[in-house]
């Protein structure tokens, strides 16, 4: 059966890791892992989530399947805190949840559902997170790249971005990132999110806004004005989101899929297909991770730590953009990394490309995703200066 089977590459971010577990120099520096840390190189468990989870296990009496929707509370608790108890499309029951193993899993769901119900493809802007494309095309769709980041001015390019949406139609998905975009950290502004709204008003297109770092750009409220806003001008909507970064919930594997249809009764029937899909995939979701966000988001005082952890998270970020920032104009690199202070979220592209993220990888161990994605988390104060004179010997030249 297997005798003509070949093996595979390792995947590029997991061999990455790999490598640099390997590298023997102190001065090595990891920018390329995908999840929070601390300045000591900890990704720790959530204060907020080992209460809620002594709780859940205190209070666990059985392990019997968790219904379709997921863990008790949890698609409700997660469709008022990205939406709002008060948005009209929660009131008027147009906006559903259910919960997912992780944001990979909703984004499979909604690929699955997109394909049954006949969409043409799903336009992604580029760059976009690596793993869009596996999902999405193995659900059976297709995927268009067209502009979005340009990395000469290291800022979004949108009228060129635009100019693309207005070229759909109603069978089209726009897939967005819902803040802190991975890999560049330029987000839309509010201002440029209604204007894609208008587009899709007129042109019919259905947007898709993936939401995996809600709260680590401007805060809670302010990170969801993308999908309160669509939800609330247009017909259609589908949002999917992960539980992995603003709870810390990396391996339990924790998501959702959110859809919001024309009026209660078409969002009834698309989460009836999303049941049935993920039926046919892994029957239901895990119980643990939902449970924990549904203790959280239901117990006044446990979210009110939470928010307060996650803000503390995301300041830290912004801080290590802002050490990044002051140390480049420090070792000769002038105003070239300014542009990186005015991003949001974990990720960041470098002005570089591929041979020079290899050179910084061979001569300085410093190691990085593809084209220079770089994970802030991984700066420190003791690295911090290190880095940058590697990065100003390497760009040595360029304009």
């Amino acid at each position: 059966m297997f005798a003509d089977t070949d093996l595979l590459p390792p995947d590029a971010i997991l061999g990455l890791t790999k490598a640099f577990q390997d590298d023997t120099r102190e001065s090595k520096i990891d920018l390329g892992v995908g999840v929070y840390r601390t300045v000591d190189g900890r990704t720790p468990v959530m204060q907020a989530v080992e209460k809620a989870q002594q709780l859940v296990i205190n209070g666990e009496t059985t392990k019997a399947y968790t219904p379709p929707e997921g863990a008790p509370g949890f698609a409700k608790a997660i469709l008022e805190s990205l939406l709002g108890a008060d948005h009209s499309a929660v009131v008027s029951g147009r906006a559903l949840a259910a919960q997912t193993p992780g944001g990979c899993g909703a984004l499979r769901l909604a690929g699955e559902l997109l394909t049954r119900t006949g969409a043409r493809a799903i336009t992604i802007g580029a760059p976009t997170w690596p793993n869009h494309k596996p999902l999405l095309n193995m659900s059976g769709m297709k995927i268009e790249m067209v502009p979005y980041y340009n990395q000469a001015t290291c800022a979004v390019d949108f009228e060129s971005f635009a100019l693309e949406l207005r070229k759909l139609g109603p069978k089209d998905v726009v897939l967005l990132h819902g803040c802190c975009h991975n890999p560049t950290g330029a987000d839309l502004t509010n201002a440029q999110v209604d204007v894609v709204i208008e587009i899709a008003l007129e042109r019919g297109f259905l947007p898709m806004v993936d939401i995996a770092y809600h709260g680590f750009a401007k805060g809670l409220d302010e990170d969801a004005y993308i999908v309160r806003a669509m939800a609330e001008r247009l017909p259609e909507l589908l949002i999917t989101y992960s539980c992995s970064k603003n709870f810390g919930l990396y391996r339990e594997r924790t998501g959702a899929i959110i859809m919001v249809g024309a009026d209660a009764d078409r969002a009834v029937a698309m989460r009836s297909h999303v049941y049935n899909i993920a039926r046919g995939m892994y029957s239901m979701p895990p119980a643990h991770g939902g449970a924990i966000v549904s203790e959280i988001l239901r117990s006044e005082e446990l979210a009110d730590m939470w928010r307060t952890e996650l803000a503390e998270m995301a300041d830290n970020v912004r801080v290590n953009r802002r050490l990044l920032v002051e140390s480049a104009n420090k070792h000769g690199l002038g105003n070239r990394l300014a542009y990186i202070q005015e991003q949001y979220g974990m990720f960041s592209l470098l002005p570089m490309d591929e041979v020079e993220v290899a050179v910084m990888k061979s001569d300085f161990g410093i190691y990085m995703v593809g084209a220079g994605r770089i994970n802030l988390c991984g700066i420190t104060p003791a690295n911090v200066d290190y880095l940058v004179q590697s990065l100003a010997s390497v760009m040595q030249g360029k304009g």
